[in-house]
This record gives structure tokens, C-alpha cells and sequence, in this order.
């Protein structure tokens, strides 16, 4: 699935976009999907929390990897949003030789 706003079966997030990459802990180039090799502006990815605090990259039933625990506290919030709506958590996934990156960003404080 490319990237298209238009056409995704859940709500992208963060809510603010994304522009910093952020690497995926545990992804083996093995388990990329197909996608990745063929689109060089990303593809979709699920992100989901587990019942340990951190947040998990899928594909569909595939784990490819995890959040660190300082950006699974920073997605928090939107994820929460996504369950209370029912819509699966989605990012735009980059996968650069045999490294994976979600493109997030920092929540910006409030005055």
C-alpha cells in the first residue's frame, strides 16, 4: 500500500505530521515488505501499543519492529485517540538499506 492519505483504512499519524525519522529497534531487513523496496516516498505502517508501554511497527500481522520507550510515551496520546475511534494508528515507513524509520514528530509544548 503506497502512502495516499486519500485511501488509507485509519487515521495517519502524529495528527501534526511527521518529519523526523525515527528508527525502528529490532527490524530485520528480512521482514521488510515487498512495498518497501519500490516506493521511495514511504509506505504505511501500523503503529500499536503493547501492554509493556512501548509501541510496535506492523505489517499487517507482522511485527517488524519497535519504538523506543522516550518516542512510545511521545505517540501516546495519538494512539489512545485512534483506539477511542476505532481506526488503526498508521505512519509513513522509510526503509533505508537494512534500517527502518517512521517519520514522527515532537508534540509541541504549550505556553
Amino acid at each position: 500500500m503506497e502512502l495516499s492519505e486519500s485511501r488509507l483504512p485509519g487515521r495517519l499519524v502524529p495528527t501534526g505530521g511527521g518529519h523526523v525519522p525515527v528508527r525502528v529497534h529490532g527490524f530485520l531487513g528480512s521482514a521488510a515488505p515487498r512495498r518497501a523496496g519500490r516506493s521511495e516516498r514511504g509506505f504505511a505502517v501500523e503503529l500499536a501499543r503493547t501492554s509493556h508501554g512501548v509501541v510496535k511497527v506492523l505489517d499487517g500481522a507482522t511485527v517488524l519492529g519497535f519504538l523506543t520507550e522516550a518516542w512510545s510515551q511521545t505517540m501516546d496520546f495519538d494512539l489512545w485517540s485512534c483506539e477511542q475511534a476505532g481506526e488503526p494508528a498508521l505512519a509513513r515507513a522509510v526503509l533505508e538499506e537494512d534500517d527502518l524509520f517512521v517519520m514522527l514528530a515532537w508534540k509541541r509544548r504549550r505556553a
